[in-house]
């Protein structure tokens, strides 16, 4: 998987660079599947990101080594509006985990050649560790922290090109939200009452999150080309799976939970709500960092100098 993203002051002019991303997204090695989100960061840029998943890793070397050096950012000048970033994801299988409270697939179930059916790993604290192969024979602990190499301690992100080295056992959470089928009461309860919740949730580990062991958190409006559709997604780098076990169990999560488990309760079997999440945890060369022209809270670059 491969989260490609542009990112730009409103009003400026991103449209070509955005274009170029969706060009290089197709072809005959193109991902399985990808969408494209915005949200606007806490820095007041808007960002248009991409997620691209494929199930072969020699199709998706085929499509990396098709593209020129650098075609994410190109024609891109340092010294100007927009940045740009990459950051890719190739781990096995074993290492991930995915759920959901329906059989309608996103994210990289949607390349999946089917859905199991119900999972008695669930609903308790500690069962995505339980869903995770890997972690039956390892303790996921991280290694070490991200590095990058040639920044010094509190020097400008942009008008630079920046790979951040990354390390072992960084825990990525992609989380998802789809109401577009809701109606009356269920519609507004989610509404009203669970999506406040879920907002006062992203804001604290977007703004607060590297106290909490959170890198970075982009909660995003997933785009059709028509515009915004009615699904969300946040994507979030931990520390480790063990700092997101801990947030879950802290009461802004708590209370989302909360929400989530009396939306369903309302609704019944009739609840038009769907929500799913993916989780990975990588090891050090299944991850992949680079930034171009981006301000320092963007992705990895907020673990500079922690």
């Amino acid at each position: 998987m491969i989260y490609l993203g542009i990112q730009f002051r409103p009003g400026a002019s991103a449209a070509a660079s955005i274009a170029n991303l969706r060009s290089g997204l197709s072809g005959p090695s193109a991902p399985g599947f990808f969408d494209e989100a915005r949200f606007v960061d806490e820095s007041g840029y808007v960002n248009a990101v991409f997620v691209g998943y494929w199930d072969d890793r020699a199709i998706y070397d085929r499509w990396a080594g098709s593209l020129p050096t650098g075609w994410w950012h190109r024609e891109l000048p340092l010294t100007g509006e927009v940045g740009a970033f990459r950051e890719a994801y190739t781990p096995a299988i074993v290492d991930t985990e995915t759920t959901f409270s329906h059989p309608y697939p996103e994210g990289y179930s949607t390349i999946a050649a089917g859905m199991s059916g119900k999972t008695d790993t669930h609903e308790y604290w500690g069962s995505a560790r339980d869903r995770i192969p890997r972690a039956q024979t390892e303790t996921l602990l991280p290694d070490g922290r991200p590095r990058a190499p040639y920044i010094a301690s509190g020097a400008e992100t942009r008008g630079r090109r920046i790979e951040i080295v990354p390390h072992g056992n960084l825990c990525v959470l992609r989380s998802g939200q789809d109401w577009s089928e809701t109606r009356g009461e269920e519609r507004a309860f989610y509404l009203q009452k669970v999506r406040p919740m879920l907002e006062k949730g992203m804001a604290e580990i977007s703004g607060s999150g590297l106290s909490l062991g959170c890198y970075f958190n982009r909660y995003m409006m997933i785009e059709s080309t028509d515009g915004p559709v009615e699904k969300t997604y946040s994507v979030s780098a931990w520390h480790s799976l063990g700092h997101l076990e801990s947030w879950v169990k802290a009461d802004t999560h708590l209370a989302i939970w909360a929400a989530g488990i009396k939306h369903f309760k309302l609704a019944g079997d009739e609840a038009r709500l769907r929500l799913y999440h993916e989780l990975v945890v990588l090891k050090a060369h299944d991850q992949s960092f680079d930034y171009f022209n981006c301000h320092r809270g963007t992705g990895m670059l907020c673990s500079i100098d922690r």
